[in-house]
């Protein structure tokens, strides 16, 4: 068999990974290409606020249905630095009888001399080299040939048609908020939305602590303490379902920031900003401590980040199609530590780090259950959820 192994940090994957991947597999006969996920490279540090495990996810999600195409993430969950040498010495222990093709862009193979033991590399693998828009092509044609001399082995070009596409493109462009899903996989652009990746919004554990001192001050004690472990509940939900977990965190502790003042206030507040307020919304406005909650993270506490925003905004009623983050704050509302009386709390504590869809629901199905008791207190946004979520798990 002939093997290509195309590593890269893949942060996020795009059109262009895929384009060179497919030509190299057209043009050198290729029977399988390995998309080889690295972990920690000793060139480059990825971007820290991208979980990498959100890497992984994005490159299976961009090579879903392409044939011959596979996912290697020996290097990704390897200890320590990842070196090229040691996954092509594996490759060649695993095949001896087939042939390694190793593919790079052709800024890796002008520094290949500086790589540990690119001798090793290039005895066990044929090069091959993916230009880059605005390529000096005379210098990468006399690299090849001296490396020819120098290393044992083949190096070739891939007739491949270069453009100006890049990772560090495609993160300016999200995080400025204009969108790039021309050059990506429509998969991967849902899930760098829905797990709000590239954003120029990143919190740090200091501002987490400025504003435990503020809601330490906002709110009566057990209320604080609640929002304590909503904040800690969430971080712990973002960490298992891949989303930034400290940006959790802070929608977890502004979730409540206008649970503690009068109901007047709640309803002068929306009246005065143009916050929609419902009929139910009138009769009982403890229900818009969602909605000030959210007007207040921004106004307030200088929040800008519209998911956060949302997540607190939608936190006790839930919404049709919640986003990822509306998820792990709805649910970690209600099972956080110190909750004791709502039903089956152990079987719910679990599903949350399974099934969030379920998990969703199944409390939904409680908190419909309990209003049903009090009829004219069930908001109808809270009924819809119920009905969308129970809907979507039927199907």
């Amino acid at each position: 068999m002939k093997i290509g192994i195309y590593g890269g940090t893949f942060n996020p994957i795009h059109n262009t990974h895929i384009d060179i991947a497919e030509a190299a597999k057209n043009q050198f006969n290729l029977d399988i290409v390995y998309f080889l996920v690295s972990g920690t490279p000793p060139h480059k540090s990825t971007n820290e606020s991208v979980a990498d495990l959100c890497r992984l996810e994005m490159v299976h999600l961009a090579v879903d249905g392409i044939d011959g195409f596979f996912i290697d993430d020996r290097e990704f969950y390897r200890a320590g630095k990842s070196f090229s040498y040691i996954t092509m010495t594996e490759y060649h222990n695993e095949h001896p009888d087939d042939e390694l093709f190793f593919i790079m862009g052709s800024d890796s193979l002008l520094n290949f001399t500086t790589w540990v033991k690119p001798d090793v590399i290039s005895k066990y693998a044929t090069i091959l080299v993916a230009p880059r828009l605005g390529d000096n092509y005379d210098l990468i044609e006399k690299a090849i040939n001296n490396y020819t001399l120098e290393f044992s082995g083949d190096f070739k070009l891939i007739n491949y048609e270069a453009n100006g596409l890049s990772s560090s493109a495609i993160r300016k462009a999200i995080s400025e908020e204009s969108k790039a899903p021309d050059y990506i996989n429509e998969s991967v652009y849902e899930y760098i939305v829905q797990h709000n990746l590239y954003s120029k919004y990143i919190y740090s554990m200091d501002y987490v602590r400025k504003l435990d001192q503020e809601m330490e001050k906002e709110l009566k004690p057990s209320r604080y303490v609640h929002t304590l472990g909503v904040a800690h509940q969430a971080y712990s939900l973002a960490v298992r379902w891949n989303y930034p977990a400290v940006t959790a965190m802070v929608a977890g502790m502004l979730h409540d920031c206008a649970k503690c003042i009068s109901d007047e206030k709640r309803i002068n507040v929306c009246e005065k900003n143009n916050i929609p307020i419902t009929e139910i919304e009138y009769k009982y406005p403890h229900l818009l401590h969602g909605k000030v909650g959210a007007y207040y993270a921004k106004e307030k506490y200088g929040i800008l980040d519209s998911q956060v925003a949302h997540a607190i905004a939608v936190h006790t009623t839930g919404c049709p199609a919640m986003n990822l983050l509306d998820k792990i704050i709805f649910v970690a509302d209600y099972i956080e530590p110190g909750r004791d009386k709502q039903p089956r709390l152990d079987i719910l504590r679990a599903m949350a780090y399974t099934d969030l869809d379920r998990c969703v629901y199944m409390i939904l199905e409680d908190t419909v259950n309990f209003l049903n008791e009090s009829p004219d207190m069930v908001d109808p946004t809270t009924i819809d959820t119920f009905e969308y979520y129970r809907k979507s798990l039927n199907k």
